[in-house]
């Protein structure tokens, strides 16, 4: 064997373990330091190299990345676009909770108001006296965020062209919005029992899953809702409505499920209290399949329309992002330092928030 040695035809996923000796006529040397690698298949690249925290960032199915990052005083609005960097906002106040769909449209709040950029101009939808916060925006750019109208937060709907308010619920506040691709709208009232609702364009009906405690929940494009709810007063266990039927799809097999999210074909993903750690979970439509296992903490799980999921775990020293292909589990950015909220589109590139030292950047994996 020659030095340098190029070992190929690996496996992505698999982990290798290499030591090297040298042999001479006097017989052969001890084995050196053994080195481990485990080949991704995927490239990263750093999208930011500064002095602040960047952090939560989005990706859409073009690989575009939104995010929000310090420029030292406030929090501003990042766009990546796939060859460059574009900042969206520059004012004297924090923007936040930015999100993009597949146009490139990009939403997010600030100063009590929601702005959506179209690619060309930056619109501000709510334009009011109160505070509006919490955007989520649709393929078709529809927008819903929960504002405050003077006495209670309702739900508003942007459907491209005009706002309207879908709640008037003068005792309690409702927040949280989600939106699918076919318009339909959930939410969270403070009411008791904190009682779900779907509106589906036309009617507003509500949805309860398993009792109170309904504190997380997603709607994917076709109107399924996953929710962790509380069937016992000990437990959350995690609930999906298909537009018919409500089903307990964990079932209490496990003391805590929570943090779900929801794929295009109804799979959903989240993390289950399994012994003395947080392993993750998949719902394949028919049966629950635990990814991972091992005796470390992991959490935020996100799945992509193929099945793909990604998540933060913890590996004895930090936190890294890994990646279930269907079949393997790798560790994608596998350094020192902790890496953080990572997102996945449906090619399967990866974006998160990493440490490098000495603030939050964002990296991307495809």
């Amino acid at each position: 064997m020659t030095s340098p040695y190029t070992h190929t035809v690996l496996t992505n996923g698999t982990t290798y373990y290499y030591v090297v000796t040298a042999e001479n006529s006097y017989g052969e040397s001890d084995e050196s330091d053994e080195v481990i690698a485990t080949p991704s298949g995927y490239t990263i690249t750093q999208l930011t190299d500064n002095s602040y925290y960047d952090r939560y960032p989005q990706i859409n199915d073009n690989g575009y990345v939104v995010w929000e990052g310090s420029d030292g005083s406030d929090y501003e609005i990042f766009l990546y676009d796939g060859t460059g960097i574009t900042q969206l906002t520059d004012n004297s106040y924090d923007d936040r909770y930015a999100q993009i769909n597949d146009n490139g449209y990009v939403v997010w709040s600030g100063a009590g108001e929601i702005f959506l950029y179209d690619g060309t101009t930056t619109t501000n939808l709510s334009n009011r006296a109160y505070d509006d916060l919490y955007p989520q925006i649709n393929a078709n750019g529809y927008v819903v965020w929960q504002g405050y109208d003077g006495a209670q937060y309702q739900i508003f709907f942007y459907d491209g062209s005009t706002t309207s308010m879908i709640t008037n619920d003068p005792s309690y506040d409702a927040g949280r919005p989600q939106i699918s691709d076919n318009g339909y709208v959930v939410w969270r009232s403070n009411e008791p029992n904190q009682i779900m609702y779907l509106y589906d364009g036309l009617t507003t009906s509500s949805l309860l899953f398993g009792g109170s405690g309904n504190y997380m929940y997603q709607i994917n494009a076709n109107g399924y809702v996953v929710d962790q709810g509380h069937p016992e007063p000990w437990a959350y266990d995690m609930f999906l409505y298909d537009g018919m039927t409500t089903t307990n799809i964990s079932n209490t097999l496990y003391i805590n499920d929570w943090s779900p999210q929801i794929n295009s074909n109804g799979e959903v993903v989240w993390e289950a209290g399994v012994a003395s750690d947080a392993e993750i979970m998949l719902y394949d439509g028919s049966i629950v399949i635990q990814i991972s296992e091992n005796s470390y903490h992991n959490h935020d799980p996100q799945i992509n329309d193929n099945g793909y999921v990604v998540w933060k775990g913890f590996d004895g020293s930090d936190w890294e992002i890994f990646l279930y292909d269907g079949l393997n589990i790798i560790n994608i950015s596998n350094n020192s330092s902790d890496d953080d909220n990572p997102q996945i589109n449906s090619d399967g590139y990866v974006v998160w928030q990493g440490h490098d030292g000495s603030d939050a950047e964002i990296f991307l994996a495809r």
